[in-house]
């Protein structure tokens, strides 16, 4: 698979983890896994192994959602850009138009 390739998925993974994070499907379904970790106890307080899933999930999560930030500013800054060369297209026009209605 060619790094272009691999930078695509990752972005498209990125963008997914971004919305799916924020929804309350995804609040949900860790308190039911966190209740049924205090329920069944997997293992004894003070719960080493949750605390390195949630950790690693945590430096996971914060990866794919800086990405996904960090593209969508690319974006915004691009259409920025575009907006300014426009406006500064119409301001030129604008200024054409009214030195010809200035001079009659």
């Amino acid at each position: 698979m060619s790094v272009t390739k691999l930078n695509h998925l990752f972005q498209k993974l990125s963008d997914w983890a971004s919305y799916y994070c924020g929804t309350p499907q995804f609040l949900i379904l860790h308190l039911i896994w966190w209740t049924a970790w205090f329920i069944f106890e997997p293992e004894k307080f003070p719960f080493n192994f949750l605390t390195m899933l949630l950790s690693l999930e945590a430096i996971v999560l914060a990866i794919l959602i800086l990405n996904s930030s960090n593209r969508q500013g690319e974006e915004d800054r691009e259409i920025i850009q575009r907006d300014l060369d426009l406006d500064g297209a119409s301001h030129k026009t604008i200024q054409k138009i009214w030195e010809h209605l200035n001079r009659k």
